[in-house]
Formats: structure tokens, C-alpha cells, sequence
């Protein structure tokens, strides 16, 4: 039986490995996605960790990370996004992927990242790896003629229609300025602008003054005139004007397109926007995204609320985080320090679930993600309340 080795891959070799398991695993097939596009994306892909596993000399699974930086509780930290995983299918079942992942994240740890985010091909396996589910996103459908009393009204401001790639650094800046406000929002850095180039999408700039109050990118799509489906894959305000805005400019195209669906952060709640709109209302369809802690001391400076907890922190996949902590906050602000006693236990999914406040401290025991008493329970819970973080970047 051949070696089996893992390792990071560049160039050529890169290529080889995460283009044909890629194309047949995410594409339909056959034939196989266009080589040369697929290459061309590979190769644009400034600070990306990409590593494969080997039997012998042939690629037998490959996963790649992109870097991000993303807000946590108001403070900014190094991110790795973890994408393409996927395995030859004589090569299932070997626990492949769990050898590549576990190489990938000691690599991405060692190039400074703090935490890291995916979109699971199956929930229960990246859990068992230390990652938690977020909230799924929302998709909005709505009959653009429900928007149309928004026509009658003056709301101070304009709408800009560009190409994405002419707008792109208003766009970009935007979005800057969003992750400051969105716990849990995460953008690629350096950012994505070869995607912008294609121009697959329309942007659409709300400013009041020379203020940019909302971004829209959306397209138009349909195989009959005036009968399109108007598409918003982002729909970002910063205030309640940018937000009608940007519903007032859906209204225009009533004459375009009879239908829309707008993506939106899970925390939205679109059906108070204007009476009888009469949306409909579902997730988004998207695989739902998780999260995981990878480096627990990196993690310090989110904003928390008051209380100290001293906890022994159980992680086997990412064993620099084991021992015990004391998670404080000081001014504001969590410090992280080693300790010598506990108060409770942890498992990494607790502390990455207290992090991103999508679970109470209460259900813990009940996951098997640690054991607290009351006490810690209440403390915890008065540190890290519960939130709803939106991730933003697809990957």
C-alpha cells in the first residue's frame, strides 16, 4: 500500500491536486468544469494555504484557506476561511479529510489566524472538529408592486446603478465601515476584487448627500420580458434610509421584473418594513455556515460584560488551547490568562458558542460541551450574551 502523506501544495502542484477532485465533487459533470477559469481563480488567490493528501504520488484529498479578518464583539481578528475540501471518491471513508483538515488548521494557526469559518459539506462532522453552527440567512421573496407607495415618497437621497467592478471600492469601503457594526461579519483580506471583474452583478449605491447609507449587488434574470426575477445577493444599510432606499429602487423595475428575493442577515426582520408586502419567507438555501476558536489567547479584546470565570478548556483537534483559563473581563474588554484551577469545564465548542453568543451557557451539559455550575452558568451568561453574528463572505 502506497504512503500516505499530507502537505501544502503551491503551483503546479497546487493545481493539479484541487482541480479535477474539485470540479467533480462542486460542478455538474461531465464534462468538467472549464480548466483554465478554474486555474485562473486558483492562481489569484493571494495569501491562500492549500494543501493536499497523498497516496504515494497521486492527490487523493484537498482543502484550501483563504485569510479574513472578522468582527467579534467589536473587536477584529485574523480568520481563516476553510473552502474546496473534498476527497477522491476511492478515497473515502479513509479519514482523509479529517487528516487534511487537521494539517490545514496547525497551518493556518501558525500563520496567525485566531479563528477560522466554513460551510460544512455535513454539520456533525466539523462539529466534532471544534466548529458551531450560526444563524442561517434569510431569503425574502416579494412581488416588487407591493414596494410601489414607496414611489410616492421623497426620501432625501438617490440611488447609483454601476457595474460591480466601476463601484467596487465605494462598495468595498462600505462594507468596511458594516463589519465595524456586524458582530460576526468577516471579509476577505486582501479583498475579492478579480470576482468583481466578471461583472456578473449590478450595484446599487444609496447615498444622502456624500454619504453611502445602503449597498445593494442584485441581478436580472428570466426568459421573458418583463416577467425577471430582480436577485439581491446583498442587501446592506447602515440606516433606515439607505434601507428604503434600496426597496424603493426594487420598486422601480415593477415594470421588469414581477418577482424579487432579497438575501439577508438572519437578525433582519423584513416584514415590518411596509405594510402588506406579503413576503414570504424562508432560509436561504446556502449551506449554513460555522465557526470555531482556533487560538483561545488570540481571542482576548471583545467587548464583554462584567464577571470572571475560571474554566479547563478541553480541545483534542487544536491541543495549544488545553489547560486552564481565566476569561475576565477588564475595562470593557475579555483577557484571557493561563490558570491553575477550574471552576468548570469547557470543550472549544463551548467557548467558540460564548464567543459568537449563538448558545446559553445552560445548554452546554446538555451538548457535551463542558460542565458548569449555576453560578459559572450566570457569570458567563452576564459576560457573553446571546447575539446573532452574520458572517457575510461565501466560500
Amino acid at each position: 500500500m502506497a504512503d500516505v502523506t499530507v502537505r501544502q501544495v503551491h503551483g503546479q502542484e497546487m493545481l493539479r491536486a484541487m482541480y479535477a477532485m474539485h470540479a467533480y465533487a462542486f460542478g455538474s459533470s461531465p464534462p468538467l468544469r472549464d480548466r483554465a477559469e478554474r486555474e485562473e481563480s486558483l492562481l489569484r488567490r493571494q495569501g491562500a494555504t492549500h494543501m493536499a493528501v497523498y497516496e504515494g504520488d497521486e492527490p487523493m484529498a484537498c482543502g484550501a484557506s483563504r485569510p479574513l479578518i472578522q468582527q467579534v464583539r467589536g473587536a477584529l481578528y485574523p480568520m481563516a476561511g476553510l473552502l474546496d475540501v473534498t476527497t477522491h471518491p476511492a478515497a473515502r471513508r479513509k479519514g482523509y479529510a479529517r487528516k487534511l483538515l487537521l494539517a490545514l488548521l496547525e497551518a493556518v494557526r501558525e500563520g496567525g489566524a485566531a479563528c477560522s469559518g466554513l460551510y460544512p459539506f455535513r454539520e456533525s462532522f466539523y462539529e466534532r472538529l471544534g466548529y458551531v453552527t450560526l444563524p442561517q440567512t434569510k431569503r425574502a421573496r416579494l412581488d416588487p408592486s407591493a414596494l410601489q407607495p414607496l414611489l410616492r415618497r421623497d426620501w432625501g437621497g438617490q440611488v447609483r446603478m454601476l457595474p460591480i467592478e466601476e463601484g467596487y471600492d465605494a462598495y468595498r469601503a462600505f462594507l468596511e465601515g458594516q463589519r465595524r457594526r456586524v458582530h460576526g461579519m468577516a471579509l476577505f483580506e486582501p479583498d475579492d476584487r478579480f470576482e468583481a471583474r466578471r461583472n456578473t452583478q449590478w450595484l446599487a449605491l444609496a447615498s444622502v448627500g456624500e454619504q453611502v447609507e445602503g449597498v445593494m449587488l442584485y441581478d436580472l434574470r428570466g426568459e421573458q420580458i418583463a416577467r425577471y426575477n430582480l436577485r439581491a445577493s446583498r442587501f446592506c444599510y447602515r440606516s433606515a434610509v439607505g434601507r428604503y432606499l434600496l426597496l424603493e429602487w426594487i420598486a422601480r423595475h415593477i415594470d421588469q421584473a414581477d418577482r424579487a428575493e432579497i438575501m439577508l442577515p438572519a437578525y433582519e426582520r423584513p416584514e415590518g418594513w411596509l405594510a402588506d408586502l406579503k413576503l414570504q419567507i424562508e432560509t436561504a438555501g446556502h449551506i449554513t455556515p460555522m465557526v470555531r476558536v482556533l487560538d483561545i489567547e488570540r481571542m482576548a479584546g471583545m467587548a464583554t460584560g462584567p464577571g470572571a470565570v475560571t474554566v479547563r478548556l478541553a480541545d483534542p483537534v487544536c491541543p495549544w488551547n488545553e489547560g486552564a483559563w481565566r476569561l475576565a473581563t477588564v475595562d470593557g474588554r475579555l483577557e484571557i490568562t493561563r490558570a491553575q484551577e477550574a471552576q468548570g469545564s469547557l470543550t472549544i465548542q463551548g467557548f467558540t458558542a460564548l464567543a459568537y453568543g449563538t448558545h446559553d451557557p445552560a445548554e452546554f451539559g446538555l451538548r457535551g460541551w463542558g460542565a458548569l455550575d449555576e453560578a459559572a452558568q450566570e457569570t458567563l451568561r452576564a459576560m457573553f450574551p446571546l447575539r446573532s453574528p452574520h458572517l457575510h463572505e461565501q466560500f
